[in-house]
């Protein structure tokens, strides 16, 4: 699979979920960028310079920030949701937690990207609410901008 065949399998599945592929596009080829099941889903179709003809699939959706407080409970709870996940995983990147799958586009046919885009965006969803609950109260407020953007208030 290459950049093309794969970003097709892609695009049929945006338009699948009654959405503009193409609103979708992100800066570079093979980025895209949508919300479904209220969650903020990433899709990436790449490969690396030095493996050119080795491309890969990966969709990942912002999961929370690293909380300020109760991290160590907050990535255990991680860890022990991650033992149900099914095709996807919970990974952690600087100050943030996504889910995510990522693997070869060799052998990709349109019913797994499909399920992918679905399971990531599912998880997301279902997790960010749970996990927000059950951690209430370990974010600390964050300062507002002033109106017109001019910093805190």
């Amino acid at each position: 699979m290459d950049l093309n065949l794969t970003s097709a399998l892609v695009e049929n599945s945006i338009r699948d979920l009654k959405v503009d592929p193409v609103a979708c596009r992100g800066q570079q080829p093979g980025q895209w960028s949508l919300i479904y099941k209220g969650a903020t889903v990433w899709i990436d179709v790449f490969n690396f310079k030095d493996k050119p003809d080795r491309w890969y699939f990966q969709v990942m959706s912002p999961l929370l920030e690293m909380p300020d407080q109760n991290k160590e409970a907050f990535l255990q709870s991680l860890l022990e949701v991650n033992h149900n996940l099914y095709g996807a995983w919970i990974s952690k990147k600087d100050n943030w937690t996504y889910v995510m799958s990522l693997r070869e586009a060799a052998g990709l046919d349109q019913a797994e990207v499909n399920a992918t885009i679905d399971r990531v965006a599912y998880y997301s969803s279902d997790y960010q609410g749970k996990i927000k609950f059950k951690f209430e109260g370990s974010w600390l407020p964050k300062a507002q901008p002033a109106p017109g953007g001019l910093g805190p208030a």
